[in-house]
């Protein structure tokens, strides 16, 4: 089975009164491009078809932690290859997750993720979907809004206006977060780490939070790596760590590094992404 079968789907989204005005923007402005190749428009619903993806891997409750990896919104050349951040300059971030010190995946996997080719994308995702890279950790990946674009900003120009941000809210994002509420109860996901300053805001439910984030955590990286104090790293840090309840359900949300910062370099060599990685999974591990 290929992997484009359990990662990549299908999703529907009724348009409503929007649909003319979305299906025109989405059809002739150059920045959707990548989106009109992996969608498609009913006119007689006014719905939006497109395909979106996530990983749920399967896996037996027991030592192993499982943890959500929260998106804002998949890019849509991610889609069309069939794997999250499988874009040429999205790709490192498999290095810099698999550089974590909780993580030990073996050299077929390394190797299809250093030397990219054509058949990286299925080893990479039957290794997803199956674990196989930790005795730790089981790392689930979702989306907040599964419609993707290239930039998250861009759903903005999708759903414009009063109307359409309400239609975005209704359409996206409370199913967004309903899925990912679900998915994390029925696995028992306590744990969730978001790459984006605007998701980690909205599950959050502060706007005024995680202000100059990527700034914030070089700078207490660099003071940890010259003291240890790992408890005033995260004090410094205190707005990036949430707990957020649904219905008596608890779960405690962390704002990572962004993707995009994934290759800047501490001054010890390593990448604070992969530092910032590796002092969740410990925050996750000491409290699990």
């Amino acid at each position: 089975m290929k992997a484009e079968n359990r990662i990549i789907r299908n999703q529907v989204v009724q348009l409503q009164d929007q649909f003319e005005s979305i299906k025109n923007t989405i059809e002739n402005k150059e920045e959707f491009a990548n989106l009109l190749k992996i969608c498609s428009f009913n006119n007689e619903n006014k719905s939006l078809i497109f395909k979106t993806e996530k990983i749920h891997p399967k896996y037996k409750n027991g030592n192993i932690i499982p943890v959500m990896m929260l998106f804002s919104n998949p890019h849509p050349l991610s889609v069309q290859t069939g794997i999250f951040l499988s874009e040429s300059r999205s790709r490192s971030f498999w290095r810099r997750l698999f550089e974590c010190k909780s993580m030990n995946p073996p050299q077929n996997l390394m190797e299809a993720i250093t030397n990219w080719t054509d058949s990286s994308p299925h080893t990479l995702s039957d290794y997803l979907l199956k674990g196989g890279y930790s005795d730790k950790f089981i790392l689930f990946f979702d989306c907040l809004e599964e419609l993707p674009t290239n930039q998250y900003a861009d759903l903005k120009k999708i759903f414009h206006g009063k109307i359409g941000r309400n239609l975005r809210k209704q359409e996206l994002q409370i199913p967004g977060y309903q899925n990912i509420i679900n998915i994390s109860k029925k696995h028992q996901i306590k744990s969730w780490i978001v790459f984006s300053s605007e998701a980690y805001r909205y599950v959050a439910r502060d706007r005024k939070i995680a202000r100059h984030a990527p700034k914030r955590i070089c700078h207490a990286i660099d003071d940890y790596i010259s003291n240890g104090d790992k408890k005033k790293f995260w004090v410094s840090l205190n707005d990036l760590k949430s707990t957020i309840n649904y219905d008596n359900y608890e779960i405690t949300v962390y704002l990572s590094l962004i993707a995009r910062c994934k290759n800047w370099q501490a001054r010890n060599g390593e990448k604070y992404f992969t530092i910032m990685l590796n002092q969740i999974f410990d925050h996750i591990s000491v409290n699990y």
